[in-house]
């Protein structure tokens, strides 16, 4: 039996109507605009106020190489494990007694009438800001939350039941600083170590206060957050926690990684 032909598809005009598609396309479709963020751009400070200068012993400073050499407050460190033990001794060399000769952060103290004497002065500030035309909203922002942070300062001393507030200085924070080239591995502890360090002061003050470590508390907090039912049980674990973050304050800087 003979073969058939197939007849070959004249294609010279698929060209043509493969151009006037796209000339269609492109006289149909809209195109979206960018849509700006409507914000705010803060006025330019002529005459700024310097930043105090950070004392050296405020600063508990984490070295780490490219060779994953560590450094911690100007001393060698071979096993990253001792990490957690040098950040808990930055925050409690000075917690008993300020002593100036050890060159760890001091700490202060503040009473309940310190404390409301700030409340009613950030009351007012706030109110003032509030009542300022064309006041930016970040500063209302910043006065709101200087209100809020002395609120919780006497919550925390109603609860900790003592006639002062003790503090480590509010320069005192960790600072971070590696390498491009130093490990995931290295960079990962530096940070668990620093958590420990933490969640360790935190929990022997809460065992000492509330007869229950912080990781209950803070996990039955989460727990009851978002239950209407507990809301008085979640309140009152907010403000525990809230105490043991005054207390112990995680403050860590992490620099960006140089060369």
């Amino acid at each position: 039996m003979a073969k058939r032909e197939i007849p070959e598809i004249n294609a010279g005009s698929m060209a043509d109507i493969a151009f006037l598609l796209l000339i269609f396309f492109l006289v149909t479709t809209t195109m979206d605009k960018d849509m700006a963020y409507m914000r705010a751009i803060p006025k330019r400070i002529e005459n700024p106020e310097p930043p105090l200068p950070i004392e050296k012993r405020n600063i508990c400073l984490i070295l780490a190489n490219s060779q994953n050499q560590l450094m911690v407050r100007g001393e060698l460190m071979t096993d990253p494990d001792e990490i957690s033990e040098k950040v808990k001794e930055f925050y409690t060399a000075n917690e008993k007694v300020n002593d100036p000769k050890n060159k760890f952060p001091m700490y202060s103290t503040i009473s309940m009438s310190q404390i409301e004497q700030k409340i009613l002065q950030a009351e007012k500030e706030l109110e003032e800001t509030e009542n300022t035309p064309d006041v930016m909203p970040e500063i209302v922002e910043f006065k709101q939350a200087q209100w809020d942070k002395w609120v919780k300062k006497k919550e925390a001393l109603e609860m900790l039941g003592k006639p002062q507030l003790r503090e480590i200085h509010f320069q005192a924070h960790v600072r971070i600083e590696v390498q491009k080239n130093t490990s995931y591995e290295l960079f990962t502890k530096i940070h668990s170590e620093l958590r420990e360090a933490i969640f360790d002061l935190r929990d022997e003050v809460a065992n000492d206060l509330f007869g229950e470590s912080y990781g209950v508390i803070h996990k039955r907090y989460i727990s009851n957050e978002g239950d209407k039912d507990k809301q008085v049980e979640a309140s009152e674990d907010k403000k525990k926690i809230d105490l043991l973050k005054i207390l112990y304050p995680d403050r860590f800087i992490e620099v960006t990684p140089k060369k």
